[in-house]
């Protein structure tokens, strides 16, 4: 009979952010020969770390800001017998409870939030990859949090995207959640990779959803119909909007690039992969180009120019002349019948 494996949960919690500014972050010690990875432009700042109970658990806390506009949440406990059914719903149920108190902690109680869990275990004979081969049904099944039997073509799918270091660990990374396998337990570079995976997919619902307010904005102005309007205030702050916009997008798309070696780069691959962040990359570009479209007609074809403007001033001094002219010839005719 097999021995329980326990693991180590880090349930991951990343929500818009709000309050104010913590300290810089320091870089978390880490043990593995492979360099530090660092996102270019991205700032991390601490608020600290706490520790609760849930449930009969010892949960400690760690929060974060990333960019000082996502708060992301490092919640961890241990898990006992990994590989049981009841494993499943206890984690469902923690989850829960912790995703309630997070939240309520921070004050934030919008739709913007982005989920995900890792189990990390230091044991798992004879090897990784054997391991989780041997126990693929119930590995599925916890990343999915599914008490339903997966077919063979739904596990394999579940466990397809893995990477490794050295022979001796394993990282397989799912849409819900992912498994570390490390005998040094050296977790916190693949877990530091995640969390920047939900932090890219938060990033990009949050432009969505800007991106969407101002194109609404602009068909309200339309539909006023104030074309003055339209070409000044309401015109320029979509233009500023758009500007600001693009800026973002292309800071959350550098986000890609990294500096650290070909693992660093393998892992994060099938992270991009598995979040789907380059199909949410491609919706935001489309709306971000709909937008140009949109105000480069509004400029064209419903607004008035300065040089318009001056044109139209000139037309009408023109016209005051021309019927100035008329008044004076029809002065003068009557002066001459007389």
């Amino acid at each position: 009979m097999t021995s329980p494996i326990s693991a180590t949960v880090v349930y991951l919690l990343a929500f818009p952010f709000t309050a104010h500014r913590g300290e810089r972050a320091a870089r978390p010690a880490l043990t593995k020969s492979a360099p530090y990875f660092q996102p270019l432009d991205i700032e991390v700042s601490e608020l600290g770390q706490t520790s609760f109970s849930v449930g009969g658990q010892t949960v400690s806390v760690r929060r974060q800001v990333i960019d000082e506009q996502v708060q992301s949440v490092e919640c961890r406990y241990t898990l006992n017998d990994v590989l049981a059914a009841a494993s499943n719903a206890q984690r469902l149920a923690m989850q829960a409870e912790l995703r309630e108190h997070v939240l309520r902690e921070a004050g934030y109680s919008g739709p913007f939030i982005e989920e995900y869990f890792v189990a990390c275990l230091t044991y798992a004979p004879p090897a990784p990859d054997a391991f989780v081969d041997a126990h693929r049904s119930q590995l599925a099944s916890l990343l999915r949090s599914e008490t339903r039997a997966l077919s063979e073509a739904e596990i394999e799918q579940i466990l397809g995207s893995r990477a490794h270091y050295t022979k001796e660990d394993l990282t397989v990374v799912d849409w819900e959640g992912a498994i570390i396998i490390d005998p040094e337990a050296d977790f916190q570079s693949e877990i530091e990779l995640l969390k920047l995976g939900n932090y890219q997919i938060l990033r990009y619902r949050l432009l969505d959803r800007a991106i969407e307010r101002t194109l609404e904005h602009l068909r309200q102005e339309l539909e006023s119909r104030r074309r003055f309007s339209l070409g000044g205030r309401a015109l320029r702050e979509a233009l500023d909007r758009r500007l600001e916009l693009l800026l973002d997008f292309e800071k959350s798309e550098q986000l890609l690039l990294l500096i650290g070696d070909w693992y660093t780069a393998q892992l994060y691959r099938l992270i991009v992969d598995e979040f789907y962040i380059d199909d949410w990359k491609a919706a935001v570009h489309d709306k971000l180009d709909q937008l140009e479209s949109i105000t480069d007609t509004v400029r064209a074809n419903f607004s008035v120019t300065w040089e318009q403007f001056l044109d139209l001033v000139q037309l009408a001094g023109w016209l005051i002349l021309l019927i100035g002219y008329f008044v004076l010839f029809y002065f003068d005719v009557l002066a001459l019948g007389k």
